[in-house]
């Protein structure tokens, strides 16, 4: 009686609206999940071909596709495969991020700014991603600058619109507060941070630069004298662009020390969000000139098979942006617990 009892008291939490699970609970609800989606797959394509409720076609067996996961790691380079689509969407995501973020904060803060980019905004944010594929081949050509410059396009409209909303939802009585207690613009000692981070950006424009722009060969000295002048261009880009950003929120204290603290809670957690929907724009972003990365196995299993391979691929990138999601919350917690950070 006293088991029934605790079934039923447990089964009646359910019913509470907002009763929050304990991490147990959680975590052990999401192994159930998982495990009945598994055993639904079993059962559909459990026994002889022409007797499976779904045919194979459509959706292997569970065996057949464990089975052929040696296959995908060693004839496909899955690991390879893998490290390439994540370095193209962390380097696509953070340069979005690097950008969108420091701007939002200004048109969070300076609503002006924010009427004149929001058209802009608006239109990044409902341009279909599919139509950005042909726009950044003409851009940017068939290599990996292209692939990358897919994922910060689609991400840049988000995070900036995202950034702009957490500014403003921080009430107007802490701003007050702030002038009340004396802050004010500092224009010296925000150039002087802003200058430092303008030398971070420039650095990593530069290697990003040195990563993903073709080299030309040793003995075509015109072709290494206009690289090297497009890397030096790319390095005073970086730096101007991370000193024109950065300048403003770090010049004013109200923004520095409010509107910043106070949002950033926020703007982390729609990044950590919106890093998931860049991870899952992978396919789209290798669908062109792509030897190799998880969306490229896709692809090719769709046409050539086998088709075991999709659905591992699908697989191991819901565990990587999983793991990064995970990463992230964590350093949430770490960063700002005065906030409590959701649990999905």
């Amino acid at each position: 009686m006293k088991v029934l009892g605790r079934i039923s008291a447990l089964f009646s939490e359910w019913a509470i609206i907002r009763n929050r699970p304990s991490a147990a609970q959680s975590a052990a609800m999401s192994a159930v999940c998982i495990g009945l989606a598994f055993i639904i797959w079993y059962i559909v394509t459990a026994g002889p071909v022409e007797q499976r409720i779904v045919d194979p076609i459509t959706l292997p067996s569970l065996g057949d596709t464990i089975h052929s996961l040696p296959r995908l790691w060693f004839e496909r380079a899955l690991a390879r495969g893998a490290a390439a689509s994540l370095g193209r969407v962390l380097g696509g995501f953070v340069l979005a991020a690097s950008i969108a973020v420091p701007l939002g904060v200004c048109a969070g803060a300076f609503l002006r700014l924010n009427a004149f980019i929001r058209p802009l905004s608006i239109f990044g944010r409902n341009i279909p991603i599919a139509a950005l594929i042909p726009l950044t081949l003409m851009w940017f050509g068939l290599g990996e600058l292209q692939k990358v410059m897919f994922i910060f396009f689609a991400s840049v409209a988000f995070i900036f619109s995202d950034t702009v909303r957490a500014v403003e939802d921080v009430p107007d009585s802490y701003l007050d507060a702030a002038y009340t207690l004396g802050a004010q613009f500092v224009p010296k000692r925000g150039a002087t941070w802003a200058a430092c981070i303008g030398i971070v950006y420039g650095v990593i424009f530069a290697i990003a630069y040195y990563q993903l722009a073709q080299r030309p060969g040793a003995n075509d000295v015109e072709l290494i004298t206009a690289w090297r002048v497009g890397l030096a261009e790319v390095a005073l880009l970086g730096f101007v662009a991370g000193f024109v950003l950065w300048f403003p929120p770090l010049s004013y204290q109200a923004i520095q020390k409010v509107l910043m603290p106070l949002a950033m809670p926020d703007v982390v957690n729609s990044l950590r969000l919106l890093f998931g929907l860049a991870f899952g724009y992978i396919m789209l972003a290798e669908v062109i000139n792509a030897d190799y990365g998880l969306g490229a196995i896709i692809n090719m299993s769709q046409r050539q098979g086998p088709r075991e391979h999709i659905y591992l691929a699908l697989i191991l990138i819901s565990l990587l942006a999983f793991g990064i999601d995970r990463g992230i919350l964590a350093a949430q917690r770490w960063c700002f617990p005065y906030r409590r950070m959701g649990e999905q």
